[in-house]
């Protein structure tokens, strides 16, 4: 893979880490996970996690991202990217080490989640985004840009 960083955006369980991790082994990128990320911190992704923690984990992630790409890494983040700064922290990463920015957007959660127990932490990990409008709104974006 050429040197890119591409970012997912969307609904907490809408399918984007099963996107992210087909298109970084499709591309031979790096994958930047939030959730692996929240793990190896001793959170539990299926629990609501104070703004503070994933303000470190974003922080750490771009960490990660900055490096791979100055190894000549390509690098996908799998997050819901549900504001605008987060983006555009990724944007800048990008801009920064002079490699194109794409963004996947997901609009739509997964259907057929496995089983009753994801469903419903599902529901609770997507209320607070929707409560706060995440992700871009339904008027048309770009998919990438720099």
């Amino acid at each position: 893979m050429s040197r890119e960083l591409i970012a997912t955006c969307g609904l907490a369980f809408s399918g984007k880490s099963t996107i992210a991790a087909k298109v970084a082994a499709a591309l031979d990128a790096e994958l930047i996970s939030y959730d692996a990320i929240n793990v190896q911190r001793g959170f539990d992704g299926g629990k609501v996690i104070a703004d503070a923690e994933w303000e470190k984990t974003s922080l750490m992630a771009a960490g990660s991202a900055r490096e791979a790409i100055a190894n000549g890494r390509g690098v996908v983040v799998d997050d819901t990217f549900s504001h605008r700064f987060l983006r555009d922290r990724f944007r800048a990463v990008a801009r920064a080490a002079g490699v194109p920015f794409t963004l996947l957007v997901r609009r739509h959660a997964a259907a057929g989640h496995r089983g009753a127990d994801r469903r419903q932490r599902a529901h609770a990990a997507t209320r607070p985004h929707r409560a706060r409008g995440i992700c871009p709104s339904s008027r048309p974006l770009p998919v990438s840009g720099r």
